[in-house]
């Protein structure tokens, strides 16, 4: 085999393994084998350069820098797209197209609109030789060797593709690398990426193609240019070697609405940043007739989302305690909607992270919710920063109680208040207790919480329990406290009643324990059925029990220590908390399913059916795949009942759900 011939060999099998490790994300080769494949190419490119492709793989880590980008027309001009914010405003843009097409009814597709810079790709004779900038529409930048850098951008087609093909797209940034850069620019101490599109936008216009293949960027088509059906162009990319979207449907206008219902949360726990969702007509014949103002096409339109980020004023800095008196600080906001709730506060976890952010009082800051629900602070907006604004003031006491602070180790980056008895301590204790995830009790809220925690009647949370033992010096405590009458106390107490034999695993998340969420307190009460029991298990043995390493046996253990006679003096308040049932997973009747809870249930929320789905033998997972082998389905099921129908899933409802056991 000739030297050119060997060449093109070697770059055909270096590209098939970084698509399989970048886009398919199933390797067939060691780290090593695949850096010996790539040397044996680039020795050889080393030794004929003349001979050497311009779309060889090697090229992915970038080339020498260059001075500017000059400036391309588009070929057909990148149009910008209407917004849509409401069902309405899609059902008005649908009744224009109805109009512009004399009645007939288009299909649609719908998929994410990724949140980055869109980017177009030229092919010729199936080599990818011109990657363009959406710039102002007409005219773009080229940064070509900037996009060879991108794993999932294909160099050549097969022999199947085109000779000659126009593909666009968007270039973005995982959220996870963007966090990874963030990092490295904290050690830097350069100013950090606000967001990942910014990331992005900011990666692809550096002059030095080798630091862009260092910050991983990747690429999603949405357009195939003179495609006859839209579906059918996106199905041939991703054969092609490109990237697929990760959630696209098509249809009539309803089945649109209901995949934009399924994606306003499902989007949040995407890897990467999306904010709507892209409506387009699927023929092309109907996109030539429909045609395009001077600014947008009429057969396109963008759904969007409610902003999962904004900016806001930092108007004060505070610290709160929490149940193992960790102080946080917490910025206090003007008030901003994000995501459609209004933010006013937002946690800054810790002093480190209040130190590496560099807020100051009187800045303004970039406020986000992704996957959490809880809004986080970002990164400072630059050039915000009022002149002379002072440091942030680190505790040296607690800031309820006026106690002595610190830490348990040097390695622990959280200071703690070392006060037993701070009431801050307590009142946080008392609202995990009473909350959904610990014993549900209903009632034990905020203001309620408050009123115990002040009578300084209780120092533990199980002492609640002492009400139930007079039940009426118990009621007429309840009754005096503010916004307490007598119903809503002997609420209270019924609740606390009810709580006396919840599920053991229940009980255990609810005592605080440090490091045992509610997966471990379940998986202990399996393993050790009693309290008593789990107070007499030595630290070794409880290494054997699911997900309890060295860490969390020896918090169990403290916190056994801390509180010896706890075990009695649950008992001595009547409380019998239920053991895990003793029959064999196997003899379940749900024994070996694979299930997923989706849409609303008539009498059972999401989490009490995924209970009772565990307690029937089920194993319960929060996606759709093909080891899935049911699917609980309520109203609005969305994105998961359809993949589910398509890979031939069983589907049931709760009725069928409440027959198979009780809950």
């Amino acid at each position: 085999m000739d030297s050119q011939a060997r060449m093109k060999e070697l770059a055909a099998q270096v590209l098939e393994h970084r698509r399989r490790y970048y886009v398919l994300d199933s390797p067939l080769l060691s780290d090593a084998e695949y850096d010996a494949l790539e040397r044996q190419l680039r020795e050889l490119e080393a030794q004929f350069p003349l001979l050497t492709d311009p779309n060889s793989p090697t090229r992915r880590v970038g080339a020498p820098p260059v001075d500017f980008f000059p400036k391309q027309a588009h070929r057909v001009y990148m149009l910008s797209l209407d917004n849509a914010y409401t069902e309405g405003d899609l059902r008005d843009w649908e009744a224009r197209l109805l109009k512009g097409l004399s009645g007939a009814h288009p299909t649609y597709a719908a998929e994410l609109k990724v949140d980055g810079l869109s980017l177009s790709l030229r092919y010729e004779q199936r080599h990818l030789v011109e990657a363009l900038t959406r710039g102002d529409g007409e005219t773009g930048e080229v940064v070509t060797e900037n996009a060879r850098t991108i794993a999932d951008i294909p160099l050549t087609l097969p022999e199947d593709a085109p000779d000659n093909l126009e593909v666009r797209g968007e270039v973005f940034l995982s959220r996870r690398r963007w966090e990874e850069l963030n990092l490295q620019r904290d050690t830097r101490g350069e100013a950090r990426f606000a967001n990942p599109r910014n990331a992005a936008s900011g990666t692809l216009k550096l002059l030095d193609s080798r630091i862009v293949a260092q910050r991983r960027l990747q690429f999603l088509p949405w357009q195939m240019l003179e495609a006859p059906d839209h579906a059918e162009a996106m199905t041939r990319l991703a054969t092609w070697g490109f990237a697929s979207m990760p959630a696209r449907i098509e249809g009539d206008l309803a089945t649109v609405l209901a995949f934009i219902e399924a994606q306003r949360e499902a989007r949040l726990k995407l890897p990467f940043d999306t904010d709507g969702v892209v409506l387009k007509v699927t023929s092309q014949a109907q996109q030539e007739i429909l045609g395009t103002t001077d600014r947008v096409p009429r057969w396109a339109i963008a759904y969007k989302f409610p902003a999962v980020q904004a900016t806001t004023l930092v108007k004060a800095i505070t610290w709160q305690v929490g149940r193992t008196g960790k102080l946080t600080p917490v910025a206090e906001l003007e008030a901003v909607e994000v995501a459609g709730s209004v933010v006013r506060r937002a946690t800054l976890h810790n002093a480190d992270e209040l130190t590496r952010l560099g807020l100051r009082v009187g800045c303004r800051v970039f406020i986000e919710k992704g996957g959490d629900v809880i809004p986080k602070v970002v990164a400072v907006v630059p050039d915000s920063m009022p002149t002379e604004a002072p440091l942030p003031v680190i505790p040296t006491a607690c800031p309820i109680c006026a106690g002595a602070v610190g830490k348990d180790t040097d390695e622990e980056v959280a200071i703690r208040c070392l006060n037993p008895e701070c009431p801050a301590k307590l009142e946080a204790r008392l609202l995990h207790f009473g909350s959904r995830v610990g014993l549900d009790i209903e009632g034990l809220g905020d203001a309620l919480v408050e009123q115990i925690v002040t009578s300084r009647r209780f120092a533990q949370p199980w002492e609640l329990f002492t009400l139930l033992q007079d039940p009426g010096q118990g009621l007429a405590f309840l009754s005096n406290l503010d916004r307490m009458a007598e119903k809503s106390a002997q609420n209270v107490l019924s609740e606390l009643a009810k709580a006396r034999t919840k599920p053991l695993g229940r009980w255990l998340h609810a005592l605080g324990i440090p490091m045992v969420g509610a997966k471990t307190a379940e998986l202990l009460a399996e393993a050790i059925p009693s309290l008593e029991q789990l107070w007499g298990t030595p630290e070794t043995e409880l290494h054997a029990v699911e997900e309890v390493g060295p860490k969390v046996a020896a918090s169990i253990r403290a916190f056994a220590a801390l509180h010896p006679e706890l075990p009695s003096q649950l008992l001595a308040l009547g409380i019998h908390p239920t053991p895990p049932e003793s029959r064999e997973k196997g003899s379940l009747p749900l024994s070996g399913t694979v299930a997923v809870v989706t849409g609303t249930l008539p009498t059972l929320s999401r989490e009490e059916a995924e209970t009772l789905l565990k307690r029937l033998g089920a194993k319960v997972t929060g996606s759709v795949s093909a080891k899935t082998t049911l699917l609980v389905a309520g109203e609005k099921a969305g994105s998961k009942l359809a993949k589910a129908q398509e890979l031939g899933i069983a589907v049931q409802d709760e009725a069928w759900l409440l027959a198979q056991g009780p809950a």
